[in-house]
């Protein structure tokens, strides 16, 4: 018997329609987590419930679950229906113009979760000051995004919240599971350490800082953004060095069954007799649950050590 469930606008609907495919991309970074899912509808139910923005839809089966998603894009065709969601509503990604004087990193969370009718949480991620912040014809997506990234920070959207990590404080947190990567499995991996950035040096014109950790190229970034002292250069210098370098790395497996209690954002204990570079710890920076096939597909990422 199914386990899966499909719930729009708080009704079950699974045993209504027919579900053809159902993928939830998931990331730590860099991209909102993504719900494509394809209905047979040979009785058009869909035409009558009229599917519009922002409708809420959620999918579940067992402990993965993908959380209060928001319709986007509805595209029907021949005796199917296509719908794609994302856990923010519209409203935040539409452009805005404003900007805030003596304010901190968490505020300026709180806010934009508030507007977004979201809450919010933050882990291990310090509660800057800020002199002055623009937001210039921007969404508040992407306005906050590029703020926590300067912080050395991700923004992760889920279930109607907005979660703001530090990423060398998830990096640090303890393996919450045990992945073995043995012959035979489905799996490949890129390793272009060799490329990294050794130091990264920030400026907005007037102020100027590089932070380095290690051998490697300089990055060097231009901001449109105003910075305030030296200290908070160094911060973003560091904040943008890391953005460049976390997947510098990576290994990408797929299994033959769904992964039900793993997450992005969490660290794992891999034992890769068949890559053994890769033995130790390693960061999930991306998951794809297909809840029609029930099976899954992770990528991981090599630790960056602290900054």
């Amino acid at each position: 018997m199914s386990t899966l469930s499909v719930k729009y606008q708080g009704a079950e609907i699974y045993d209504k329609v027919s579900v053809a495919r159902c993928w939830h991309d998931m990331s730590a970074w860099g991209a909102l987590d993504e719900l494509t899912i394809t209905f047979g509808d040979t009785d058009n139910l869909w035409d009558g419930w009229a599917p519009k923005d922002d409708d809420v839809i959620e999918v579940s089966d067992g402990a993965a679950r993908t959380g209060k998603m928001y319709v986007r894009d509805v595209a029907p065709r021949s005796s199917a229906m296509d719908i794609r969601a994302y856990p923010v509503p519209h409203a935040m990604r539409e452009a805005k113009c404003r900007s805030w004087e003596s304010i901190r990193l968490h505020q300026l969370i709180a806010q934009v979760a508030q507007e977004a009718g979201m809450s919010y949480e933050t882990y291990g991620l310090a509660n800057s000051l800020y002199a002055y912040v623009e937001q210039r014809n921007e969404s508040d997506l992407a306005f906050l995004s590029k703020r926590l990234t300067y912080e050395g920070a991700s923004l992760i959207a889920f279930d109607g919240k907005l979660i703001a990590y530090s990423g060398a404080w998830a990096e640090s947190q303890s393996p919450v599971k045990r992945l073995e990567i043995a012959p035979g499995k489905d799996y490949e991996f890129e390793d272009f350490t060799a490329r990294a950035y050794g130091s990264c040096l920030v400026t907005d014109g007037s102020t100027s800082a590089t932070f380095s950790a290690g051998q490697g190229r300089q990055l060097k970034r231009v901001l449109d953004d105003r910075i305030t002292d030296l200290a908070e250069a160094t911060r973003f210098a560091r904040g943008l060095l890391r953005e460049a370098n976390r997947e510098v790395a990576t290994i990408r497996l797929r299994t033959d069954t769904l992964l039900r209690e793993w997450a992005p954002g969490s660290v794992l204990e891999i034992d890769a007799p068949a890559a053994a570079s890769w033995d130790g710890r390693a960061f999930v920076s991306r998951l794809r649950h297909d809840y029609f096939d029930s099976r899954s597909k992770i990528w991981m990422t090599k630790m960056l050590g602290g900054y």
